[in-house]
């Protein structure tokens, strides 16, 4: 088996694991509120990523440049706990297959958030990406039923969130050192979490086995071991193919909360998340490659 090969199979497992987040956060929510929820999460990979690197965890450097590269993290980090905060909180008033779907869209916002930041030029085939992708968000949402809801918006709203994320990264992160950049996220997240939840939600409960265990799986499989994938898989595959295999992870996120009974979804749902899906991955399709340049 080659290196390409075993970081695409590693690449694709952490897509199913982020797949199966949507119903596991939903879940929990059932007894968790969503700062609390995304404090404990983001909490507990922290503390995994800080045991298993130690005193690596934190080089970022110091003098002006380090200062440089802890404004950015923080920053960066600022956007991560915009969109899980807002995902989170939107997964509460609707349905994980819906709450994946829409947040796929933030793959056809890249391009164009890029385009109004960095001044890059846009392909016409990310301007169909986006249409399909927006059609196919119009039939997601059940026009024919309740049509969309406050989860809905709040989800579209995370997925802006994490465009900006992916633009900032893309813009800062190869000045940084991946593991400190990725442990100074999940530090700000958590730590902008935890005031929220203790100024909005009430007290919570001492959370159950069951509890415990979505916290430990979004925390430990979601966060700190997809990120260790995440990083050694990019290494051995390309970008292109990394955002493809990603892709997927809504329509891990519909097949598993649709197999396990969680929720339903309408033949018109189906068709419109498939084509948001059509639409991500048409996006992200690379152009043809000039005559006698090397293919991908």
């Amino acid at each position: 088996m080659t290196s390409r090969l075993r970081a695409e199979l590693v690449l694709l497992g952490v897509t199913v694991a982020w797949g199966g987040s949507f119903l596991v956060a939903k879940d929990a929510l059932a007894t968790i509120a969503p700062f609390t929820l995304v404090a404990s999460r983001f909490a507990l990979a922290t503390l995994a990523l800080g045991c298993v690197f130690g005193r690596g965890a934190f080089a970022l450097g110091t003098g002006a440049a380090g200062r440089v590269r802890w404004r950015r993290a923080v920053w960066i980090g600022v956007l991560l706990w915009a969109a899980f905060a807002l995902q989170t909180t939107g997964l509460a008033f609707t349905t994980p297959a819906r709450s994946g779907f829409i947040t796929a869209t933030y793959v056809a916002m890249v391009p164009l958030l890029a385009r109004v930041l960095l001044g890059r030029a846009l392909r016409k085939r990310v301007l169909f990406a986006v249409l399909a992708a927006l059609f196919g968000l119009y039939l997601l949402t059940d026009p024919r039923g309740s049509g969309a809801n406050a989860g809905d918006a709040l989800t579209l709203l995370s997925a802006l969130a994490f465009a900006a994320h992916m633009v900032a990264l893309e813009r800062w992160a190869r000045e940084s050192p991946a593991v400190p950049l990725a442990f100074a996220q999940m530090a700000v997240v958590a730590g902008l979490s935890l005031p929220c939840a203790l100024a909005f939600e009430s007290a919570p409960m001492l959370p159950d086995l069951r509890s415990l265990g979505s916290i430990a799986y979004l925390g430990l499989i979601c966060s700190a071991a997809a990120f260790l994938g995440q990083t050694w898989g990019q290494r051995h595959t390309s970008a292109t193919r990394v955002g493809l295999i990603f892709s997927l992870e809504s329509l891990f996120a519909a097949l598993l909360s649709v197999g396990m009974g969680a929720e339903t979804l309408s033949a018109l749902q189906w068709l419109g998340g498939l084509l948001l899906l059509g639409g991500v991955v048409v996006g992200e399709l690379p152009d043809p490659p000039a005559e006698g340049a090397p293919s991908d």
